[in-house]
């Protein structure tokens, strides 16, 4: 009997997660990767997140591809400092999120795991639902020179749109 009870509390956790938002990876940009070892030093340095389950390097593209732990809060300063401490810089940061369903207008903010996202370049209205790749803005998130063609949108219009204080990061984003 306690067999049981265990597999139908883990499909119950299955399904009730399966509606909720979720980050379930990220593709990162890796600026400097020339060689394995490069690869694997990037890899040991993302490991070292507890949020993390696996990382996938692919060092023809400079890429690093992270697959977050089920129903883990995802830190994407955490994930961007760690590629830095290994020795690079990030290029860019695309997460592959499950949203569930929101509904965007311009300036639009979400509140998910006591984080804001500010959807910036948004111009019209529409709807997203289920997984939507989110491209994550910010000097720790693109080179110097690319986060200047984005700076201006970067406005915290949703500190006066959210009242929940505090919330523990506040992430710029875009729809990739």
């Amino acid at each position: 009997m306690p067999k049981i009870r265990l597999y139908s509390m883990l499909l119950w956790l299955m399904i009730s997660f399966a509606g909720k938002a979720q980050f379930k990876s990220a593709v990162i940009g890796v600026d400097g990767l020339t060689c394995s070892a490069c690869s694997f030093a990037t890899e040991k340095s993302l490991l070292k997140l507890q949020t993390i389950d696996s990382v996938y390097m692919q060092l023809e593209e400079n890429t690093a591809t992270v697959f977050f732990k089920l129903g883990a809060k995802i830190n994407m300063n955490d994930v961007a400092k760690k590629v830095v401490d290994a020795g690079f810089s990030v290029r860019n940061l695309i997460a592959l999120v499950n949203v569930g369903e929101l509904k965007l207008a311009p300036d639009f903010c979400w509140s998910y795991e006591n984080d804001v996202y500010h959807f910036v370049k948004i111009t019209a209205a529409a709807e997203l639902k289920g997984d939507v790749h989110l491209q994550f803005i910010g000097d720790k998130f693109m080179p110097a020179k690319e986060f200047k063609k984005w700076k201006l949108y970067c406005k915290n219009a949703c500190a006066t749109s959210i009242t929940q204080a505090p919330y523990s990061h506040n992430y710029y984003v875009t729809i990739h």
